[in-house]
């Protein structure tokens, strides 16, 4: 199987490798163009999927903010009718004292309640709910007459177990009493003076209350749950009093006040919008199957698979113009290098375009003129650079100089100076050894200041007390590199232009700094200084630049300055090299 593989690899890539170059772009344009307008279809359809996605996750969210307003207004208005009887003093008194009442008593008690109750009822008409107030001492009052004669209240008591917070009203489960749905708000009545407990107020509602919240929604699957997963109120009565509180995605929406997700089960992939009644404990839950979110996603998947068959014949033509516009200009490249393998430099290539191609054809008319040029310019740089090194040799030790040397050193012996003389041989060996060494080019900063030293050494027992010599050198820099014997030339410049001819005592100070990547060497002293015009003829200072300019192009900089009678100054960037 490898050595099929193997074999297929090579016959494709022998012949792509075979074919010309306008076939080869063409067989590579257009098929990334495919690839493009593949993606960017299955992106758009993907994007406008998502967007009607999300266009009814918003319009679900909108309808369930507008029940959650209705129903939070009846919260609202229940609050208000049960704070009317809570604060009622009739009530109070007959809920606390009723036990005592003659029966003529007992009779007006009632009545008022009653009035209480008519009155209330009144002003919320459009609630339609029956009003029970039942007394932990037994009193029992109902708005039905019919519950007050054969109806058992002391169950309704139990509802006093599930209230947790007695200041508030408790909606209860939906139950099925006398062929239909009722659920019920209950509220603690409470002496507001001593805190006691008096009774339970009840107010019965049928589920049609919260099916009108909603009843003129067009195609919305609502419910409404209570906390422990209780259907409330659902278009489907058979699903009011089911539980759905085992439901996984019930849970996840306990978390939340609000919000929406993806469900899949047996009835397929829906969209699940929801929404926290928080004064109530209730949540409004909305199933949409996706099917029907999605059902105009044919119209836009036609579309835009027909979109995308147009775009392919644009970009396939576009793929051949392309190809064809690339490949020619290189064919006539192709063929002028073939004449200039064969000797004709004066084959030129037309340029008539401004692109790299152009750019290309441009440069390699210029290559062509240019071969001659640089052939002579190379042979001139080589000689130029074998030039410099034989100055940079003659500038470092000179014969002057070591005739100079000697000197001292026969006069030292002639005092009987021995130990003078010792230091001055040791010194002037290393110098020569240092100055005869062949292919070092290179030599540490610590190298060099080690030469400049015995140099120093030599100098000042010639001229004595003329100069002093101040190294201003950080350590860090001591290992970097420099050309083999570059300072020594600009040093011995200071010496024999600047402080020989000035009278009294002179000071030369050499400084050397890292620089971001470069160093900055600093030679200054303060002897007679130069003209303006004989800045550079030294033959030191010729020489040194001439090995940097060939050594390091334009990535040096030199920089001479010298004022008469002020002394000079010479400023070197190099690059710093470890």
């Amino acid at each position: 199987m490898i050595m099929g593989w193997r074999w297929r690899h090579i016959f494709v890539t022998r012949v792509f490798n075979n074919m010309k170059i306008q076939n080869k772009l063409f067989v590579t344009i257009a098929p990334l163009f495919l690839i493009a307008v593949v993606v960017l279809t299955s992106i758009a359809y993907q994007a406008a999927e998502q967007s009607i996605i999300r266009q009814g996750r918003e319009s679900k969210q909108h309808i369930l903010q507008q029940v959650t307003e209705k129903l939070e207004v009846i919260n609202q208005n229940m609050l208000s009718v049960s704070n009317i009887y809570y604060l009622d003093s009739n009530i109070r008194d007959w809920l606390r004292n009723s036990e005592r009442y003659s029966e003529y008593e007992k009779y007006k008690s009632l009545k008022a309640v009653n009035e209480k109750v008519n009155d209330t009822g009144s002003y919320f008409k459009y609630l339609k709910y029956s009003t029970a107030i039942i007394g932990f001492n037994g009193t029992v009052y109902s708005s039905s007459l019919d519950e007050q004669s054969d109806y058992d209240f002391s169950q309704e008591l139990e509802k006093k177990n599930y209230i947790t917070d007695k200041n508030k009203i408790y909606w209860s489960d939906t139950y099925l009493h006398h062929g239909k749905y009722v659920f019920s708000a209950v509220r603690y009545l409470r002496d507001i003076y001593t805190g006691d407990d008096l009774g339970l107020l009840i107010l019965d509602f049928e589920e049609r209350l919260l099916f009108d919240a909603y009843k003129n929604l067009t195609g919305v699957d609502l419910m409404i749950v209570n906390a422990k997963g209780q259907i409330l109120s659902n278009r489907n009565q058979r699903l009011i009093g089911e539980t759905i509180g085992e439901q996984p995605f019930f849970r996840k929406l306990q978390s939340y006040e609000s919000g929406s997700f993806m469900m899949e089960d047996e009835q397929g992939k829906s969209l699940i919008t929801f929404r926290q009644t928080p004064q109530m404990e209730w949540f409004l839950v909305e199933r949409t199957p996706i099917s029907i979110l999605l059902k105009d996603m044919n119209k836009v998947r036609d579309l835009i698979v027909l979109s995308a068959v147009g775009l392919l014949i644009v970009l396939f033509a576009l793929s051949y113009y392309l190809s064809y516009r690339i490949s020619t200009p290189l064919k006539r490249l192709v063929r002028s290098m073939q004449q200039v393998q064969g000797g004709d430099f004066n084959a030129l290539v037309e340029v008539d375009r401004k692109d790299e191609i152009g750019i290309l054809m441009k440069k390699y008319n210029n290559l062509l003129g240019r071969v001659e040029q640089l052939l002579v310019e190379v042979k001139k740089e080589n000689e130029l650079k074998r030039r410099a090194e034989i100055q940079a040799l003659q500038s470092q030790i000179n014969p002057h100089f070591l005739y100079n040397t000697l000197n001292s050193i026969r006069w030292m012996a002639k005092i009987n100076d021995t130990t003078m003389v010792n230091k001055m041989i040791i010194s002037l060996v290393r110098l020569l050894r240092q100055s005869f060494r062949k292919g070092q080019e290179w030599m540490t900063i610590k190298e060099e200041l080690n030469f400049l030293t015995d140099y120093i050494f030599i100098q000042k027992v010639r001229y004595g007390d003329k100069f002093d010599v101040v190294f201003d050198i950080d350590d860090d820099v001591k290992s970097y590199k420099i050309l083999n014997l570059l300072l020594q030339p600009l040093l011995e410049n200071a010496i024999f232009h600047g402080i020989e001819p000035k009278e009294g005592k002179g000071l030369i100070r050499l400084e050397i700094r890292l620089h971001g990547e470069q160093l900055l060497i600093r030679i200054e002293d303060d002897g007679v200084g130069m003209e303006q015009d004989k800045k550079r003829d030294g033959l030191g200072i010729r020489s040194v630049e001439e090995r940097m300019k060939l050594h390091f192009g334009e990535q040096y900089k030199f920089q001479l300055t010298s004022i008469k009678g002020a002394g000079t100054c010479i400023k070197i960037w190099l690059p710093a090299v470890r």
